[in-house]
């Protein structure tokens, strides 16, 4: 029997390939991608930017999450965060999804569903895993051509400018 600490999820048969075996661990490290529904490129602006980081501290501050790292594509976002307490993965992306998705569809002017269904997560295995997924996260505008150096992209962990609200520090004292 699974600790308690440790929760597994019912899911719908449409998404079992995806979330089968899918656990909730406490202090365990999660790397999670959420898309916007059809991929539309509408993240990419400073007030959404403030959406989602404001949605993470939330959670931050709520003792849900501690965060690693994040970044805002224009069409998708990454996050690095630990998981803490009772809460459970689907239970905190359900909770990221549902506000975000208002908040941004009220600035949008628009209504209707704005994240793709899910989302794809992975469990870090060790330092090393959650120090390659931090890099790959903060690296991701490089890779798309979207700037040359991972600080230059405003939405993302590695700018200066989101350094209070990351855990790196909780996450050093830790290890």
């Amino acid at each position: 029997m699974p600790d308690k600490d440790i929760q597994q999820h019912d899911v719908p048969p449409h998404a079992r390939n995806l979330r089968a075996g899918r656990w909730s661990e406490s202090l365990v490290c999660y790397a999670v991608t959420k898309c916007v529904e059809n991929r539309r490129p509408v993240l990419r602006s400073d007030a959404v930017a403030d959406i989602v980081v404001g949605c993470l501290d939330y959670l931050r501050n709520d003792g849900r999450i501690r965060l690693l790292a994040f970044c805002i594509m224009p069409d998708h976002a990454h996050v690095l965060f630990f998981l803490l307490g009772k809460h459970s993965l689907p239970d905190i992306m359900r909770s990221f999804g549902r506000f975000t998705a208002r908040k941004i569809n009220e600035l949008r002017g628009e209504g209707g569903p704005f994240w793709q269904e899910g989302f794809h997560d992975h469990r870090c295995r060790d330092e090393t895993d959650i120090e390659e997924l931090l890099t790959y996260i903060e690296h991701n505008p490089v890779r798309a051509c979207l700037v040359q150096q991972a600080h230059d992209w405003p939405y993302s962990s590695a700018n200066p400018r989101w350094k209070s609200s990351l855990d790196r520090e909780w996450y050093r004292s830790v290890c």
